[in-house]
């Protein structure tokens, strides 16, 4: 909900960030005029305000350090020098792709942001954030609900939850005294954990034994190892367990302590495992975003270092340009009576320059689609192939896709990179792309029962 909530403010908070990026750049060229710094923190401020109720808490933090970063600049705490403003720049580059990437996928990668947002406190003299600080997991997830539930009495609840209590400091006792050997009291806990949820059945305090019993599948599969930190939560379910003993079903509909549900998915978040239980527990939270692979990890800090959907909007325009060129180019070509496979030729250095250009911006598969054009036309314009109708249509759809890739890459920027990057059969122009191919690109060219993306139509 929350990201889909970015959507509705996210055009006012671009168009601050812009301005804050232009007034940091007259202030970097009349260093006197102090005026324009007050002005960015002004609209950080703003900024700030909006993504905390949000509660899109990394990217309030990284809007935070930086207010705090430039107001610092402004009282003369940290210097005015080049290094100093490439900081600035760089995280008011990042902040639009960030929240790009919040409103497009809908998944946050927040340890991305833990270089940039390092790179400012270290201005600060302050010190350094942890991966720690990062894992932020949302609690108000809602877990897999249980299809058979015990609808207990109160009073048979609190006497069976009593029961469970004595099966759990059972299994508790036996692993603290021989932790090398855990395997019987952890099938004790397993056992108990999920008598746990069909007694509780989908109340807030469910997702306690839920959670608990992913980590206990963990430490039995070895994807966990036992330490103090693990035994110290697994005390305080002991006293979670008392308080529904205690208070019945008032105890159930209350919901669990942060803390302890942090803690619970932090580890959970390390399972080397593949059981289950662990697996669904990391899937339903999307604790792989908390904890990404080193792959993942990179991916994200590049794309959220790249150029943003407006700098990338530019891009697209020049590339479209190209393709209006290589489209005249065919179309002469083919209207033509007598036409010179010579004239193709100048093509060639038109789609080399088009294959750099996506190239850079890390369309890799389009750029070797649009290399075999190339050399598809050099071999036409050479004589070593004839200019027949299979040929060059086949050229025409090999641009038609790439045509509706770069499309994409206009709209959703380098958050669109991945989905285009898949296999080659998996590739295809947005779902408009032949409305407005209908208009213009290559359509007169070549007859449009000929374009690959509609129905087939059968042949007399």
């Amino acid at each position: 909900m929350k990201y889909s909530a970015l959507t509705w403010v996210k055009a006012t908070i671009d168009e601050s960030l812009k301005q804050t990026r232009q007034t940091l750049e007259q202030f970097v060229e009349y260093p006197s005029e102090t005026a324009p710094l007050q002005q960015c923190v002004n609209w950080l401020h703003e900024i700030y305000g909006a993504l905390k109720v949000l509660e899109l808490q990394t990217a309030a933090l990284l809007v935070q350090e930086l207010e705090l970063t430039i107001k610092s600049l402004l009282q003369g705490q940290i210097e005015n020098n080049e290094s100093t403003y490439d900081v600035l720049m760089r995280t008011l580059i990042q902040l639009p792709n960030y929240l790009d990437h919040l409103a497009i996928v809908q998944h946050d990668i927040p340890l991305a942001l833990l270089p940039q947002l390092n790179k400012l406190r270290i201005l600060r003299s302050q010190k350094p954030l942890s991966q720690n600080s990062f894992f932020t997991p949302d609690l108000s997830i809602v877990i897999p609900h249980h299809k058979k539930v015990a609808n207990l009495p109160d009073e048979k609840l609190k006497k069976y939850m009593q029961q469970m209590r004595v099966a759990y400091q059972k299994g508790l006792v036996a692993i603290i005294k021989k932790p090398k050997e855990p395997a019987e009291g952890l099938k004790f806990l397993y056992t108990v954990m999920q008598r746990l949820q069909q007694a509780t059945g989908n109340t807030p305090i469910n997702k306690v034994w839920w959670i608990t019993e992913g980590i206990i599948e963990a430490l039995l599969q070895k994807g966990i190892e036992i330490n103090k930190s693990i035994l110290n939560l697994l005390k305080q379910l002991d006293a979670l367990i008392n308080k529904v003993v205690q208070h019945g079903q008032a105890a159930l509909h209350v919901a669990p302590p942060k803390a302890l549900l942090t803690n619970l998915l932090y580890f959970a978040a390390h399972a080397r495992s593949k059981g289950k239980q662990i697996t669904a527990v990391k899937k339903t939270f999307q604790l792989n975003d908390y904890l990404p692979n080193q792959n993942t990890l990179v991916a994200a800090k590049l794309m959220f270092a790249g150029p943003d959907i407006e700098l990338m909007k530019s891009v697209v325009t020049l590339l479209k340009d190209d393709f209006s060129r290589v489209e005249e180019t065919l179309d002469i070509f083919n209207r033509a009576d007598n036409p010179s496979v010579t004239e193709l030729s100048s093509l060639v250095t038109v789609l080399r320059s088009m294959a750099n250009t996506l190239g850079m911006l890390g369309l890799n598969v389009q750029r070797q689609s649009i290399l075999k054009q190339a050399a598809l036309i050099i071999e036409i314009s050479e004589g070593r192939k004839p200019p027949d109708f299979p040929i060059l249509l086949r050229i025409a759809n090999a641009l038609l896709k790439i045509y509706g890739a770069v499309d994409i890459l206009g709209v959703q920027g380098v958050h669109a990179k991945q989905r285009l990057q898949q296999s080659r059969s998996n590739q295809r122009p947005p779902l408009n792309c032949c409305q407005h191919i209908s208009r213009n690109r290559f359509w007169h060219i070549y007859p449009p029962l000929s374009c690959p993306f509609l129905n087939p139509v059968e042949k007399n």
